[in-house]
């Protein structure tokens, strides 16, 4: 998948270093997402109410200090000012005068209207007697008024209402009403001296309804009353004031209870004004602020929260949020693209074998990426843990993470020198992720390269947890150390970090590499160790059915098998790889493999063919190998070595002879060397160039007369000289000290193959030849104690 989209990069001519530029700013954006707070500082510690009163743990010890200058808002003593201040505005109530000018006016209006209805029932009464009398009440009860105004005025008991009619509702006493509520409206009157003294018990603000007068007010003058005290008031001042001539106590007492229906509060309270000057006293309070100084330490490790430090700590995180956020995503992206491309320039210059391709940045981009989205969700759900099992320092959880896993499966993939690159960036990335922790990031270092480093030497899957177990007890060694640096207690915290990393280092990473390796082996065309040896059991379909349509061929590959093995481990590069591709490199040539000399028997079809032909039916069995390589789905290596291994060179001898021909015909046209060249690449890794080399010297050691060992050692040296003078070798990273012990090591393997045997007696190859002529030939097989004989 991720070779597919390397090659329609290449078909859209984009460089191979502006892609890695490309990966990089997206490894640098990605992991600035990821962490755009807290990596390039301290994360700032969440606490919560619930926290308070208990020890505070750093998770890299020490307690917690400013980055930078800080103001922080201390909302519970802003909250506390702002109530202080809405505490001294006293509440406004509404005084009203239009409240007695209302009741005197409904006072007047109705005694007025009852006087009316009495004298038109006086003048059709005539003479005055027991019998008028009930016919006038009759007729005051009928045609009294029904408005709203005589309904708060006339009395409703029978008794006080025949008293005002014997009185014929007089000006008299209607003036002694009128008198009586206006004495007492001379106060202002709320409606109970609870709800007084509720609202403002330190006074209130009066606004006088009309006009534009407002006064301040104290609770206990004599011009503040309820109804209640109005109402005693009335009955103090009736004794006064409805002592009329003639006048009945019955009367006295219709009066004073027309008075009182009178009563109603003249002063209430305006909430909605109140809540009003209460809000804008609020808000003219300024914020109160707790200033921080940089380095300042605001809570030790220890120590016990209190709510000034959850308070400043919530603070801090706020304004991080929101003012931070742009500058800690510039800030991450750039150190993390300063880590990356520091290392890989240095490395590259350092180093000729740490050589990675494109998807091999890709494939360590996305797989640090991912570990580092993974280790902040392990922090996350270690802090749970932690929070649930107080027992459990969140430190040692930590530790359990297994980081190592990335550089295991790139040393086990790729390499050991990109896998030295991965173990650096990545622990320097892992120890700013926890807080800037340089303990974590040394454990982080040395787990990831001694992981690396045993992993690159298995062969079986056993050998995964062998190394495990190797990495988990030096990098205990190693946790001992930094805890001793540190002045940390050696058994509280070091035996639960212990076995953190024991399970973690001997268990979950390896297992995590033997799941990981065949999805990313499918996904990047990886070839492992294990997949190698695989494909070098020749069991495998495609040399199975190469050995039954060409065995010249399949026989050709396993010799070259065995050379390009021993060159590979003489030289340090990849054995395994070698050996599988030497297998592979030709199975294209079971297609036809009759125009293959090794397959001939008899006569050669190429005699009947011109030799343009003849080069373009060669050549394609590169194409053929790499559309059976798709068919077994070979890894990329693999498949690449198929037509790496002719490079760009000539198919030689049908080249050869087209000169000869154009030169009998004494043609003066030129020889076109493009139909008789191979379509490239040339080898690209060193595994290719040694099975371009091993063909080629295996090849020509066949036509050899003369097979002592100075006579091969010189042929592989010329060959080697060509291939290397024709430029086939310029991007394989072989240099001269390579080559010459390639030549030795293909010079030993080819003597050994052509190695001289001692001359048979005479009488022994005449003894065989009559053996076979009788139809019989006696073998003689050990096994055990007992010979077993087999006749043909």
């Amino acid at each position: 998948m991720v070779s597919f989209a390397m090659k329609i990069l290449r078909r859209m001519r984009i460089g191979k270093r502006f892609v890695l530029w490309l990966v990089l700013a997206m490894t640098a954006g990605s992991v600035s997402m990821l962490y755009a707070i807290g990596l390039a500082g301290r994360q700032v510690p969440e606490l919560t109410e619930v926290d308070i009163g208990t020890p505070f743990r750093a998770a890299s010890g020490g307690g917690f200090k400013a980055s930078r200058d800080f103001e922080v808002v201390d909302e519970r003593r802003t909250a506390a000012d702002r109530e202080a201040e809405k505490a001294k505005v006293r509440p406004v109530f509404d005084y009203s005068p239009r409240v007695e000018s209302d009741a005197r006016d409904d006072v007047h209006e109705t005694f007025a209207k009852m006087r009316e209805v009495l004298s038109l029932t006086t003048g059709a009464g005539g003479k005055r007697g027991s019998t008028k009398e009930e016919l006038l009440l009759e007729r005051a009860k009928r045609d009294a008024p029904r408005d709203a105004a005589a309904s708060r005025v006339l009395p409703p008991t029978e008794e006080d209402f025949e008293a005002l009619v014997r009185g014929r509702f007089s000006e008299e006493t209607e003036n002694a009403v009128l008198a009586l509520i206006e004495h007492t409206y001379q106060s202002m009157i709320a409606i109970s001296r609870e709800e007084l003294l509720r609202s403002g018990p330190g006074g209130i603000t009066v606004r006088t309804l009309g006009t534009n007068r407002e006064f301040q007010q104290a609770m206990n003058a004599p011009q503040v009353v309820d109804i209640r005290e109005a109402g005693m008031e009335l009955e103090r001042a009736s004794a006064v004031l409805l002592d009329l001539p003639g006048s009945t106590p019955t009367l006295r007492r219709a009066l004073l209870h027309v008075a009182r229906n009178q009563l109603r509060p003249n002063l209430t309270i305006n909430t909605a004004e109140t809540e009003a000057r209460r809000q804008a006293a609020a808000q003219a309070v300024k914020p109160a602020f707790i200033a921080i100084k940089k380095g300042q330490r605001i809570i030790g490790d220890g120590e016990l929260i209190t709510a000034t430090h959850v308070l400043v700590l919530n603070g801090l995180r706020a304004q991080t949020k929101n003012l931070d956020l742009v500058q800690q995503k510039v800030g991450v992206a750039l150190l993390v693209g300063i880590i990356l491309g520091i290392l890989w320039i240095f490395l590259s210059s350092a180093s000729r074998q740490f050589r990675p391709s494109v998807s091999d940045a890709a494939f360590m981009a996305a797989l640090g990426v991912a570990l580092l989205a993974g280790l902040q969700g392990f922090v996350i759900v270690a802090e749970a843990l932690h929070d649930r099992y107080p027992q459990l320092p969140v430190e040692a959880l930590h530790y359990a993470f297994p980081g190592l896993a990335g550089a295991m499966l790139v040393g086990f993939l790729i390499s050991s020198e990109c896998a030295l690159y991965f173990a650096i960036s990545f622990s320097l990335l892992a120890g700013m992720v926890l807080g800037n922790s340089a303990s974590f990031a040394v454990y982080t270092l040395v787990a990831s390269i001694l992981g690396a480093f045993y992993v690159s030497k298995v062969r079986e899957r056993a050998g995964f947890f062998r190394a495990g177990w190797r990495v988990g007890g030096i990098a205990v060694l190693t946790l001992l150390g930094t805890s001793l640096a540190g002045g940390k207690p050696l058994w509280s915290d070091l035996l639960w970090q212990s076995g953190g990393v024991l399970v973690s280092a001997s268990i979950v990473a390896p297992m995590l590499v033997l799941a990981l390796t065949p999805l990313i082996e499918a996904a990047f065309g990886y070839a492992s160790d294990l997949k190698l040896l695989e494909l070098a059991n020749l069991n495998h379909p495609a040399l199975k059915e190469l050995v039954l349509q060409a065995p010249g061929t399949y026989h050709h590959s396993i010799i070259m098998g065995t050379l390009v093995e021993a060159a590979a481990e003489a030289i340090g590069a990849n054995a395994l790889l070698a050996r599988s591709c030497a297998y592979y490199h030709d199975i294209g040539k079971g297609r036809n493999p009759g125009y293959f000399a090794e397959n001939q028997k008899g006569e050669n079809p190429h005699d009947q063919l011109p030799p343009t032909m003849s080069a373009t039916i060669i050549k394609r069995h590169v194409t053929d190998g790499q559309e059976m390589a798709r068919q077994y789905k070979l890894p990329k290596k693999v498949a690449d070595a198929i037509p790496q291994h002719h490079g760009t060179r000539l198919v030689g001898y049908f080249a050869h002879k087209f000169k000869a021909e154009l030169a009998s015909k004494g043609g003066e046209a030129a020889f076109e060397e493009a139909p008789f060249r191979y379509a490239g690449p040339i080898p690209q890794f060193r595994e290719a160039a040694l099975v371009m080399i091993a063909d080629a010297c295996e090849a020509a050691s066949r036509s050899m007369v003369d097979h002592e060992p100075e006579a091969l050692k010189a042929l592989v040296r010329k060959l080697i000289n060509t291939i290397f003078t024709e430029g086939q070798l310029d991007e394989c990273d072989l240099n001269l000290r390579d080559l010459h012990v390639v030549a030795e090591s293909f010079s030993r393997a080819l003597s050994g193959i052509y190695h001289a045997r001692p001359p048979y007696p005479a009488e022994a190859v005449s003894a065989s030849r009559g053996s076979a002529e009788g139809g019989k030939v006696l073998t003689v097989l050990k096994g055990g104690d007992e010979d077993r004989r087999a006749a043909t």
